[in-house]
């Protein structure tokens, strides 16, 4: 039996029951995760523009996040919202396309949460089973995980809630890698959230058009496969272990709302910073090690907007000095121009050590007087090895919503994804955070 049939079949027969507790407590802290993220991204420049996009006169089927009730076509629900999660880098980059399906598509045929739960659990694991075949997060073909796998987790989300056939899950799947894309090279840009709201849209068609009789090739397997197509091994073991073995156990939830190779050296900063002997005025340099693989792919010293901002160590440094954390606010255009960041961006300098490895950092703050705080970072908060919490995530949520929708509004969000198999209406939850 191929594992596109074995893929396909296990979708199309899961139920909430099949899927063990601690992987409906890591699909809850996902789904508000890409929750949160949506709400304050949704007045982002990126997410703006595309909705700019969506003409969606008299249609009334699914709320757009944070627009005070605007409500649009399930694709353009999609679209956007899937595009606005991604918008701040806050999310885990790679299964907002999967959230952003399953919550439009449950909202628009008032399905249950028990529904939403298991296609965005569904989904998830696909999206990284896919990005395990195609080299991984650090793969080093230029290949954006979020465009190019997350398209694989909505397709999967949008067949599981339309209620598909395994015969016609294999096909969107397969649609959906037909339109598989997204480059590195667009990372500081702003078409870098558009790989994932593009990715949501290129798998909710994918079911769509399965569902209307649309057929697709063998794309997951074989010699013409996606993954062999993107430089990769031909059948990569996408079933290995179905069911039996989570990738949501291994989720990567952001701290910090920029690039993930630069949160240990954010990490490192902040520990630095809090010890008693610091004062701001005393520091006359900042001196951060990092793995050279991070200072490759955020090493932009001067970023002009606060796009290019997410993808700079030495930015992110700075407001973690300035500031004492580090929020969205710290990666706007305002913060790139703001004089205290910049003056320490400046006296900031990231060294790449290759006796570090990825997620980890060291930071040496020296001082006028020539005293020097050091600290380290073993493992980024956020890496499967020490995970965000079910705490840490309600608080990162509540601080994104609250102030878009109010702190009211929040809470009940919060509240309903915590009992999301108990929600009869699904959509309840979008239309708290529209």
């Amino acid at each position: 039996m191929s594992q596109t049939t074995l893929i396909s079949r296990f979708i199309a027969d899961a139920r909430l029951e099949d899927l063990p507790p601690p992987v409906v407590g890591a699909a809850k802290r996902g789904f508000l995760d890409c929750l949160g993220c949506g709400v304050r991204g949704a007045g982002s420049r990126a997410a703006r523009i595309v909705e700019r996009l969506v003409d969606d006169a008299g249609k009334s089927e699914a709320t757009l996040l944070a627009s005070g009730g605007r409500r649009a076509s399930v694709h353009g629900a999609i679209l956007v919202n899937a595009t606005a999660a991604h918008a701040l880098d806050f999310d885990d980059t790679l299964t907002a396309p999967a959230a952003a399906a399953a919550l439009a598509i449950a909202e628009a045929r008032n399905l249950s949460g028990r529904d939403l739960l298991v296609a965005y659990a569904l989904g998830c694991e696909i999206a990284s089973r896919a990005a395990d075949g195609m080299g991984g997060w650090d793969n080093e073909r230029g290949w954006h995980m979020m465009g190019v796998a997350g398209g694989f987790g909505a397709a999967v989300a949008a067949g599981y809630l339309l209620r598909l056939s395994a015969e016609q899950i294999g096909h969107a799947l397969g649609i959906a890698a037909t339109q598989a894309a997204g480059l590195v090279a667009m990372h500081g840009f702003l078409a870098k959230p558009f790989h994932s709201g593009r990715a949501a849209e290129s798998g909710y068609y994918g079911a769509e058009l399965a569902r209307h009789g649309c057929t697709a090739g063998p794309a997951l397997e074989g010699p013409r496969s996606v993954f062999r197509a993107m430089g990769g091994e031909e059948s990569p073991p996408l079933a290995k272990d179905l069911g039996r073995a989570w990738a949501l156990l291994r989720s990567r939830l952001k701290p910090f709302p920029c690039g993930r190779l630069g949160h240990a050296a954010i990490e490192a900063v902040l520990k630095a910073r809090a010890g008693a002997e610091f004062r701001l005025e005393d520091v006359a340099s900042v001196r951060v090690r990092v793995n050279p693989r991070a200072q490759y792919l955020m090493g932009e010293p001067e970023p002009k907007t606060g796009t290019e901002s997410m993808f700079s160590i030495g930015h992110a440094a700075a407001a973690a000095i300035v500031h004492g954390r580090v929020d969205p606010e710290h990666f706007t255009d305002e913060a790139v121009k703001d004089a205290a960041i910049a003056k320490f961006r400046r006296q900031t300098l990231v060294v790449p050590d290759e006796r570090l490895k990825p997620g980890q950092a060291v930071a040496e703050i020296t001082t006028r007087s020539g005293a020097q705080l050091t600290a380290e970072v073993a493992v980024q908060k956020g890496l499967p090895e020490n995970p965000l919490t079910d705490a840490d995530v309600r608080a990162k949520f509540l601080g994104l919503a609250e102030p878009v929708i109010g702190p009211k509004r929040s809470v009940e969000a919060a509240d309903l994804v915590a009992g999301l198999e108990e929600i009869k209406d699904a959509g309840e939850i979008a239309r708290r955070c529209g």
